[in-house]
């Protein structure tokens, strides 16, 4: 499998694009098939998924990440590991929600989730 080819497909302007709006639209399929998704389909939606985290970062001007980073695969990775140590460490401290009523999402815009009382 190469995944020198589908990093690059993941990170082109088109699949960042298409990936986007299938999961806003909900009708647009990246894929003929929709269901039974071969192990390259799968790769695909791994690295659509990580670069669609990277440019976010990069459009909300996180910390530590440029184009030169998203273009090169051994920074990318250490930014990714980065990000999840540092995420990790939030997470220990205790600097996240404990009611998990309200959580943020990529844009951080806080959103409700709501839940159902057992009784």
């Amino acid at each position: 499998m190469n995944f020198k080819l589908l990093k690059r497909l993941a990170r082109s302007n088109r699949w960042q694009i298409l990936f986007q709006r299938a999961k806003e639209l909900g009708t647009l399929k990246l894929f003929d098939n929709a269901g039974d998704l071969s192990n390259v389909q799968i790769w695909m939606l791994y690295f659509l998924q990580q670069y669609e985290i990277l440019y976010t970062d990069l459009a909300a001007k996180e910390e530590n990440i440029s184009e030169d980073v998203i273009n090169d695969p051994i920074r990318t990775e250490a930014y990714l590991l980065w990000k999840k140590t540092i995420r990790d460490k939030e997470k220990k401290s205790g600097n996240e929600d404990t009611d998990n009523t309200i959580k943020k999402n990529l844009s951080g815009i806080p959103s409700v989730i709501f839940k159902r009382r057992v009784k």
